[in-house]
C-alpha cells in the first residue's frame, strides 16, 4: 500500500503563500520585541530597564500560552477566538501609543507603566501565534514544515524594514504588522480548517499524552540559554550590521530546521533535535564569556540562531505527537512555549545579574556560562531521552521495529517486532496482546467492523494487494477504508499508525 494516503491535506500553492506571508508579520514583531531594535531600546544607556521590560513580554506570552493549553475544548472556540483577536489588536494600539508618546516627548514612562504594557504586548503575541498554529497546523505535516520555515526568513526581512526605517515610521510598521496578519488570517482560505469534530478534550489529551518531567524541563534549560544570548544581544548598541547580522542568524536558524523537518520528515524526534543543537551551545557559551566585541556579537547571535531552530522543531514535532497519540495540539504547544518562557525569563534575569555593576560583566557572565555548559551537559547526559513515560517519541523505525517485522508477522496476529531490536519482549508476540491491542484502537477510534478489518492487516504491515486478496476487495475499496483509518486515527503515514500500535503495547504492558 502507498503511504500518501493522508486524510491531511497538502496546501494548495495560494494557501501557502498566504500563510506564509501572514506568518511573517509576526515573525518580524516578535523579532522586534525578542531582539535589539532601532526605536525601543533608544535609551541603550538604561540596559536593566530594557531586560526587565522582555522578562514582563515573556511573562505576558507565557501566561497567555498557559491559558491556551488550559483550553477545556481543545480547539479555540469562536468566543475564545473573538478574545484572542482583541488582544492581538490591544498590541497595536499599546505599541503605537506608548512608542508614539515617548517619539514625541523624549520622555520614558514610569517603569510600572512599562510592565503592564510590555506584559499585556506579550499576552497579544501570544495570541497571534496561536491563531497562526491553529490556521496551518490541519494541513499535511510537509505544508507546515514549509510555512513555519519560510514564514521565519521571510519575516526576517520584515524585520530589517522595521528597524531600517527612520521614526515614527518603523513605530508605524511594528502597530500595523499584527493587524495585517490578523486580517491576512481571516482571508485565508478555510478548507483545511480544523472541524469541531476533531476537538480533544484537556482531560483526555492529558491521559493521552503520557508527559514526564523531561518535556517541559528540556524547554526551560533551553530556554535560559537563548534568554542569556537575547538579553546579550539586547545590551549591544544597535547599527545597520547588528541589524542585518540578527535577521541573517535567525533566517539560517530556520533554514536549519527546514532541512532537519525535511530529513526526519513525519518522525521528528526532540532527542534528535536536542543532541544537534546542544554543541552549537557550547560553542556559543564558553567563547562569549571571555571574548568581545564582534566575537561575542557572534556567539549572541549563534544562541539566537539556535533558538529558532528549537522553536519550529518543537512546534512540528508537538503538532505530530499530538496527532499520534490523539491529543489537543494547544495542550502540547502551550506546555512547551510556558516552559521556554519560564527559560527566557530566567535567562534575561541571568542577563541582569551580567550587567548590573556596568555595561556588560564579563567575569558574571563568565560564571554564568560555565554554569549554564554544566547543566546543559549534566541534562543532556542524565535527562530522560523521551518525553514521555510510555512510548516512542519519533516514530523511527529501529531494527526490529514495527514497520520493519510487521511485514514478516504471521496472520496468527503475531503484529509487530521488538523495538529495542534485542528479541522479543516478554508477550511481544501473543496473538491474544496484539489483538488486544488492535482491538481496543478499533474501539477508541471508532472503526467500523470493514475498517477493523482492514486495520488489522495494516497493523501487520500488510500492502493494498494483499488486503484486497484475503478480504475479497477491490483495491479502490481498500484505500477508501485505509483513508477513513487514517483520518480517525488523525495520522498521515504508515510509520505513524505503527507508532500508535507500538505505543498501545507499550502502554499496555505498563512501560
Amino acid at each position: 500500500m502507498s503511504d500518501d494516503v493522508s486524510p491531511r491535506q497538502a496546501a494548495s500553492s495560494a494557501f501557502l503563500l498566504v500563510a506564509v506571508g501572514g506568518f511573517s508579520l509576526f515573525w518580524a514583531v516578535f523579532l522586534s520585541m525578542l531582539m535589539r531594535n532601532s526605536f525601543l531600546d533608544v535609551d541603550i544607556e538604561n540596559l536593566w530597564h530594557h531586560l526587565v521590560l522582555r522578562i514582563a513580554l515573556f511573562v505576558g506570552f507565557g501566561l497567555c500560552s498557559f491559558v491556551v493549553s488550559r483550553t477545556p475544548e481543545g480547539v479555540i472556540g469562536n468566543r475564545r477566538r473573538n478574545v484572542m483577536t482583541a488582544l492581538v489588536a490591544l498590541f497595536s494600539i499599546i505599541a503605537a501609543v506608548s512608542s508614539a508618546t515617548y517619539f514625541i516627548t523624549q520622555t520614558a514612562h514610569p517603569l510600572g507603566f512599562d510592565l503592564i504594557v510590555w506584559a499585556l504586548a506579550g499576552a497579544g503575541l501570544c495570541c497571534l501565534f496561536f491563531l497562526w498554529v491553529e490556521s496551518v497546523s490541519a494541513v499535511s505535516q510537509a505544508s507546515i514544515v514549509k510555512c513555519l520555515a519560510l514564514s521565519v526568513v521571510c519575516g526576517c526581512g520584515f524585520y530589517l524594514v522595521i528597524n531600517m526605517l527612520p521614526s515614527p515610521f518603523n513605530i508605524a510598521m511594528l502597530a500595523v504588522c499584527p493587524l495585517i496578519s490578523l486580517g491576512i488570517l481571516k482571508a485565508l482560505p478555510r478548507e483545511t480548517e480544523r472541524s469541531s469534530a476533531e476537538a480533544i478534550p484537556l482531560a483526555e489529551s492529558k491521559k493521552n499524552a503520557h508527559m514526564s518531567w523531561a518535556f517541559g524541563a528540556i524547554y526551560v534549560v533551553y530556554g535560559i540559554v537563548f534568554g542569556l544570548g537575547a538579553g546579550s544581544v539586547t545590551q549591544i548598541a544597535g547599527d545597520a550590521v547588528l541589524f542585518v547580522g540578527i535577521a541573517v542568524l535567525a533566517a539560517l536558524g530556520a533554514l536549519a530546521a527546514y532541512a532537519f523537518m525535511q530529513r526526519f520528515a513525519g518522525r521528528i524526534a526532540q532527542s534528535n533535535m536536542l543532541r544537534m543543537v546542544f554543541p552549537f551551545l557550547v560553542i556559543a557559551l564558553v567563547p562569549m564569556s571571555f571574548m568581545s566585541n564582534v566575537v561575542y556579537t557572534l556567539c549572541n547571535l549563534l544562541l539566537l540562531g539556535a533558538y529558532v531552530f528549537v522553536l519550529l522543531t518543537s512546534i512540528a514535532y508537538e503538532l505530530q505527537t499530538a496527532n499520534k497519540r490523539r491529543a489537543s495540539y494547544l495542550f502540547f504547544i502551550g506546555r512547551s512555549q510556558t516552559a521556554l518562557c519560564v527559560g527566557l525569563i530566567a535567562g534575561y534575569g541571568l542577563g541582569l545579574a551580567a550587567s548590573a555593576a556596568g555595561a556588560i560583566n564579563l567575569s558574571v557572565l563568565s560564571a554564568i556560562a560555565l554554569g549554564l555548559v554544566v547543566l546543559l551537559a549534566a541534562f543532556v547526559t542524565f535527562s530522560p531521552t523521551e518525553p514521555f513515560v510510555h512510548g516512542t517519541e519519533n516514530g523511527e523505525a529501529s531494527p526490529g521495529s514495527a514497520g520493519e517485522a510487521g511485514s514478516a508477522a504471521s496472520e496468527d496476529g503475531a503484529g509487530a517486532g521488538d523495538p529495542s531490536g534485542e528479541g522479543p519482549a516478554r508477550g511481544e508476540h501473543e496473538p491474544g496482546h496484539w489483538k488486544a491491542c488492535c482491538a481496543t484502537l478499533a474501539e477508541r477510534y471508532g472503526l467500523s467492523p470493514r475498517e477493523t478489518e482492514v486495520f488489522y492487516y495494516l497493523a501487520k504491515g500488510r500492502g493494498i494487494e494483499h488486503i484486497q486478496n484475503k478480504l475479497f476487495i477491490s483495491s479502490h475499496t481498500v484505500k477508501t477504508h485505509t483513508y477513513n483509518i487514517y483520518r480517525k486515527m488523525n495520522v498521515g503515514s504508515r510509520e505513524e499508525l505503527l507508532d500508535i500500535i507500538e505505543d498501545e503495547k507499550r502502554a499496555q504492558r505498563g512501560e
